[in-house]
C-alpha cells in the first residue's frame, strides 16, 4: 500500500508538473463546436500522461485521490469525471498543484484553459 502511495505521489508530481509545458491547450481536434469542453479536458489529461510515460501507470493502477485518502479511482472513474465533469477534473489536478507547491500562475491558466470550471 505505501508503494501505491508513493507511486501515485509520484504520477500526481509528473503530472501537473507538465502543465505549464502544455500551457498551449489541448490536443488538436479537441473540444470546439462539435465536441463538448469535457472531451477537450480528457484529452488534455491523457496528453500529459503521454508525455510523461505514465498512461499506461496510471490506467493500470488508477489515481489516489483525495490526496493522502488512500482511496484510489480506477482509470476509466477519471476518464468519466474528466468528460462529465471538467470542472471536477480541474479540482483534481488544482488540489495535486497546491500539495506539491507547484500552483503558479502559469499551471492554473492550464489547468483552466483545458478543463473549465464554469
Amino acid at each position: 500500500m505505501r508503494r501505491l502511495f508513493i507511486s501515485m505521489i509520484a504520477v500526481g508530481l509528473l503530472l501537473v508538473s507538465a502543465l505549464p509545458a502544455l500551457a498551449s491547450g489541448p490536443p488538436a481536434g479537441a473540444g470546439g463546436p462539435d465536441k463538448p469542453a469535457g472531451i477537450a479536458c480528457q484529452q488534455f489529461g491523457i496528453s500529459v500522461l503521454q508525455d510523461q510515460g505514465l498512461l499506461v501507470s496510471v490506467a493500470r493502477n488508477g489515481l489516489e485521490y483525495p490526496i493522502g485518502s488512500g482511496e484510489v479511482l480506477p482509470f476509466q472513474t477519471v476518464l468519466a469525471v474528466h468528460r462529465t465533469n471538467p470542472a471536477l477534473a480541474n479540482q483534481v489536478l488544482t488540489d495535486y498543484a497546491v500539495a506539491l507547491d507547484i500552483a503558479t500562475p502559469e499551471v492554473v491558466a492550464a489547468l483552466n484553459a483545458a478543463c473549465p470550471t464554469d
